[in-house]
């Protein structure tokens, strides 16, 4: 029999209590950060085939972050329960809703119905690396923190929630008492796979290595091979609603690279940057040495059953 192990967030507890003690399912509820690493040894040592994350993005990154390294980079299948207030990563990788159905069906060794692969982003900031799907600086920092204060405490969520949240940021952008503090953008040098650094204000930097984000939004049309879709728009950005209608349609325009909207694929991106930044809904800072690092992080296998 196979052993499901469940890794909840503290806040998440709901649905978890029923499997505590149940055959063939180790249960971990860690409050706080520290927690992670001990709840996933104890995770390890008890043979588990597939770990179920419940929470919501933050959780997700931070459960990686502690799995990539208690399994040197090959962690077990996971099974992704989307309950934080925003759950990007789900509407891309797939999530189970049920967790006493997931837990039946690894138990009887039920091949699972989908299975994904992806490559999360290994963040290093400050001294510290995470690894995650969605980064962002500019314009995103300040909407993700326009949507915590004025969209998530008004009750609303995940989807809803995103969409208020990317209205509001353009709205910002256009008019209003913050319009040129919103265009003026922040500065940072960037250097991608290797090639020469880039320095100069940026109305946002955008980065993923997701294949789906929600609402249907996709900001990215550039090609390679590298994991990590990349998004780079200059300040002030020139003809906005132009490009947002083109990006909308996902047909960019000739003229688009011209004005400063630059799209590409990546494996390695260098930052130099002051501003704070986003990874999975949370706020971090480079630190003093202002360096931050994004690279292509081990393959994960995500399923849903």
């Amino acid at each position: 029999m196979t052993t499901l192990g469940v890794l909840a967030n503290a806040k998440s507890w709901r649905g978890v209590e029923g499997l505590v003690g149940a055959p063939g399912v180790v249960a971990e509820t860690p409050d706080g950060i520290d927690g992670y690493a001990p709840a996933i040894a104890r995770l390890k040592a008890g043979g588990v085939g597939v770990i179920a994350i419940a929470g919501g993005d933050g959780t997700l990154r931070e459960a990686l972050t502690a799995l990539i390294a208690a399994y040197d980079g090959a962690p077990p299948p996971i099974a992704f329960v989307p309950r934080g207030k925003t759950n990007v990563a789900a509407a891309d990788v797939g999530g189970v809703k049920d967790l006493a159905g997931l837990a039946a069906a690894v138990a009887s060794g039920a091949p699972p119905r989908r299975r994904e692969i992806r490559r999360p982003m290994r963040v290093t900031a400050d001294g510290v690396t995470r690894y995650g799907f969605v980064f962002g600086c500019g314009a995103f920092e300040r909407g993700v923190r326009l949507a915590n204060a004025q969209v998530h405490k008004r009750g609303f969520a995940q989807g809803v929630g995103l969409g208020l949240a990317v209205a509001s940021s353009i709205s910002a952008a256009f008019s209003g008492a913050e319009r040129q503090a919103w265009r003026s953008g922040v500065a940072a040098s960037v250097a991608v796979d290797g090639g020469p650094a880039v320095a100069q204000d940026r109305f946002v930097l955008l980065a993923t290595s997701l294949h789906k984000l929600m609402l249907g939004l996709w900001p990215f049309w550039g090609e390679g091979e590298g994991a990590i879709r990349l998004l780079d728009v200059a300040a002030p950005p020139r003809r906005l609603a132009r490009a947002l209608l083109a990006v909308g349609r996902r047909s960019p325009a000739p003229w688009m690279a011209e004005a400063g909207y630059v799209s590409q694929r990546a494996d390695h991106v260098a930052l130099d940057l002051a501003a704070p930044f986003i990874l999975d809904g949370d706020t971090f800072h480079a630190g003093p040495d202002r360096k931050v690092e994004i690279a292509t992080g081990p393959a994960v296998t995500f399923v849903t059953y």
